[in-house]
């Protein structure tokens, strides 16, 4: 080889060592972000390629083929026994199957696939599970005798392992019990353990009716919100009441509460709400032997972020499969956090919208992400705010009514910086397309073609996040330097007011 060509190559090589030193420097350097999927192929000019569904179709065929297990009879059917003397998941019990190993949380029927129904149980396990796996035993009612069916489950995690597990951490999972596609009765309870056949009916959970799940008038809700555990011990019940009417303005029909520990006007509002049917919440618990008690289940929290952050998907996955058939689109999301869209009046005529941009491909997706942007309350002091809405909260729980000022929701000073596709956004989580909810978007797909998340235009859309600077996770004075003008969430205060106003005083009458 000539000189010229050594060097050719040498140069080559060293310049890939330098742009691979570089992506790895970045990668090191860079927080933990949910790992993309594979990249899509680039779209065929003039529509798809022959054989392009039957691909798609195989490969979801197959899927299920490789998931489907068949089921056994029991011994003893015919006789109901202990089935009725059942257990009764409360709001703060878990269901305890394999000792110190295995915890169940609520079962979900799940109908979504024609042919193949199923049962999904959410829980959590800690460490590996035996190797000899495990099995669901699903019991059915039929004229007042019991039958019950055994399967082999089938167990995923809801976490990546690109995230990184200890040995000895909980971590949720989704289990899968496939029911016999011939049964018109539906299955009444469900118990997932090391032995077929489980025999003690009374140690199981309970599986909703039609009626449960489906509600009373039977109509399809578009949106749910999911708000995880709420653990605060000062009063926020206005911003309770700030957050709920705001995104009932924007299209929220129903919200879902989880609830470690709140101040008792917190529950007085929360116990309104679900006397209009607005809300439902629920007392949630850590499993196992993680601490219940207050203190120090917040310093756990507080200090173990991966187990914080694994804990966080089981009410949102139960959310999930709780409105698998009453709601459209469930949405993940916190009380300092607002979707907002810019353009649009609501989330409504925002889907809109962007099912007529996508076309087809919309149901290509099985969430829709809204990228990110701070309101930090620092900001806010830069620049008078004095015709921002301000009333008078008539609550018994005071002997004076107190002036509810600053609602940080109609904030007006935001940073220029929007987060990047993938961090820190919301989505709006299909209950047709996604399997299991992570906190930002859909984490598995029901159908290995769907593609996990699309994410909306910015100048459509944007999560307005109301919280301080945290300079431990972000650049904070960088971030304040370059600031934005933003009075999209003002459009609503009026009516805001209204809704705060009326639900008030429905709360001194109610109390």
């Amino acid at each position: 080889m000539s000189v010229a060509g050594t060097r050719r190559l040498y140069r080559a090589g060293l310049v890939a060592v330098l742009v691979t030193a570089l992506c790895v420097l970045t990668l090191l350097d860079s927080p933990p972000q949910l790992p993309d999927p594979p990249a899509d192929p680039p779209p065929t000019p003039g529509g798809e390629p022959p054989g392009t569904r039957s691909i798609v179709a195989y490969s979801w065929a197959r899927r299920l083929a490789l998931d489907y297990r068949p089921s056994k009879e029991c011994d003893g059917n015919g006789t109901y026994g202990t089935t009725l003397n059942t257990f009764k998941l409360a709001d703060e019990k878990w269901l305890e199957t394999i000792p110190g190993q295995l915890f169940l949380y609520s079962a979900h029927l799940d109908l979504r696939v024609a042919g193949y129904p199923s049962l999904r149980v959410i829980g959590v396990k800690r460490g590996p599970l035996p190797t000899s796996g495990l099995f669901c035993t699903v019991w059915y009612e039929e004229d007042e005798r019991g039958r019950a069916v055994s399967v082999e489950a089938l167990v995923s995690t809801i976490w990546l392992d690109e995230w990184g597990e200890t040995v000895d951490s909980y971590a949720g999972i989704l289990v899968g019990c496939q029911l016999p596609p011939d049964t018109a009765i539906e299955p009444s309870r469900v118990y997932v353990g090391l032995e077929p056949c489980h025999q003690d009916a009374s140690h199981s959970l309970a599986i909703k009716t039609r009626e449960e799940r489906n509600g009373t008038k039977g109509r399809r809700r578009q949106f749910t919100l999911c708000i995880k555990g709420l653990d605060f011990d000062e009063d926020i019940s206005a911003k309770i009441v700030a957050f709920v009417e705001l995104h009932r303005i924007l299209g929220a029909e129903h919200f879902y509460f989880y609830v470690f520990n709140v101040h008792e006007n917190v529950l007085r509002v929360l116990r309104l709400y679900e006397r209009s049917n607005v809300i439902r919440w629920f007392n949630l618990t850590l499993p196992g032997d993680l601490p219940n008690e207050k203190t120090a289940r917040r310093r756990l929290l507080a200090e173990d972020i991966w187990t914080k952050r694994r804990m966080e998907l089981i009410p949102y996955n139960h959310c999930f499969y709780d409105n698998l058939h009453r709601s459209e689109f469930v949405l993940p999301i916190d009380v300092d956090e607002a979707i907002v869209p810019v353009r649009r009046n609501n989330w409504h005529e925002l889907l809109l919208d962007e099912r007529i941009k996508l076309g087809r491909s919309f149901k290509d997706f099985a969430s829709y992400a809204v990228r990110n942007v701070y309101f930090f309350p620092e900001l806010q002091q830069t620049r008078n705010q004095t015709d921002r809405p301000t009333f008078q909260r008539n609550d018994s729980s005071t002997t004076d009514d107190t002036l509810l000022t600053g609602l940080d929701y109609l904030d007006t000073i935001r940073t220029a910086c929007i987060s990047p596709e993938g961090d820190s956004v919301k989505s709006f989580v299909s209950t047709r397309r996604a399997l299991t909810v992570h906190n930002h978007y859909a984490l598995t797909t029901l159908n290995p073609s769907t593609r996990r998340a699309h994410h909306f235009d910015p100048d459509d859309v944007l999560k307005h996040h109301h919280r301080a600077c945290d300079d431990r996770h972000l650049d904070c004075e960088v971030m304040m330097e370059d600031v934005r003008v933003d009075e999209s969430a003002t459009r609503y205060a009026d009516e805001l007011e209204r809704r705060m106003r009326v639900f008030f005083n429905d709360l001194k009458a109610f109390a």
